[in-house]
C-alpha cells in the first residue's frame, strides 16, 4: 500500500483551486461593490465611473451610428420574410422533410425571388425551381432537375393548389430519409415551387 500523503484538493499547488480563490477574493475584498439596486442614489457614481473607463462616444460618432442603425435595420428588414417563408414550410412539410432541410430551402426561395425581382430577370418558373432545389440537392445534375421540373411549371398555370397537392398525393408520407433520390427530388420541387409562390404573393 502507498504510505505517500494524498494531497488536499484544497492545496495551493492545485490550479483550479488558485482560481476559485482569487474569485473569491475578488468578490469579497473588492472595494466598489456592484449596486443591486439601479434606482439607489449611490448607484449614479457606479455607473459613471464605468462610462468613464469606456465612453462610447469614443467608439462611433453620430454619423457613424446612424449609419450603423440603418444598416442593422436593413439587415433585420431582410430576415422577416426568410422566417415567414421557412415557418409557412414547416408548418405545411413538417411530416414530410427535416426542418433544416426547410429551413434552407425557404431561404434559397426568398433569395430567388427577390433577386428575379430586383434584377427584373426573366428567370422561368422552371429554372427558379432547379436552382432552389440544385442547392439543396447538390448531387444531381441540373440538366435532370429541368426536366423534372419543367412539367411542374408548366402545369402551374393553371391552379397552383391542387397541382401541389396532386405531387404531394404521389409521394409516400413517410420518413425523408426512406424517400429514393427521385422521390426527394420531386418532393424538393414541390416545396421549392410552393415556397416561390408564397414569397411571390
Amino acid at each position: 500500500m502507498n504510505n505517500q500523503p494524498s494531497r488536499s484538493q484544497f492545496s495551493p499547488n492545485n490550479a483550479s483551486s488558485e482560481v476559485e480563490l482569487d474569485l473569491l477574493s475578488a468578490i469579497i475584498l473588492e472595494d466598489i461593490a456592484y449596486p443591486w439596486n439601479p434606482e439607489a442614489p449611490e448607484s449614479d457614481a457606479y455607473f459613471k465611473s464605468l462610462e468613464q473607463e469606456l465612453p462610447l462616444s469614443d467608439l462611433l460618432n453620430d454619423v457613424e451610428m446612424t449609419s450603423a442603425c440603418q444598416a442593422f435595420y436593413s439587415q433585420t428588414e431582410k430576415l422577416w420574410p426568410i422566417i415567414d417563408a421557412q415557418n409557412a414550410l414547416y408548418k405545411k412539410f413538417a411530416a414530410l422533410a427535416p426542418r433544416n432541410f426547410l429551413n434552407k430551402l425557404g431561404k434559397i426561395a426568398v433569395n430567388v425571388v427577390n433577386q428575379v425581382n430586383r434584377l427584373g430577370s426573366t428567370l422561368s418558373l422552371s429554372d427558379q425551381l432547379v436552382h432552389c432545389v440544385s442547392e439543396v440537392l447538390p448531387g444531381w445534375d441540373l440538366e435532370d432537375l429541368e426536366v423534372m421540373a419543367r412539367p411542374l411549371a408548366y402545369s402551374m398555370r393553371g391552379d397552383k393548389n391542387d397541382e401541389l397537392e396532386n405531387i404531394l398525393a404521389t409521394i409516400e408520407p413517410v420518413d425523408w430519409y426512406n424517400l429514393s433520390e427521385v422521390e426527394q427530388a420531386r418532393l424538393s420541387l414541390a416545396i421549392a415551387l410552393y415556397a416561390i409562390s408564397l414569397v411571390s404573393s
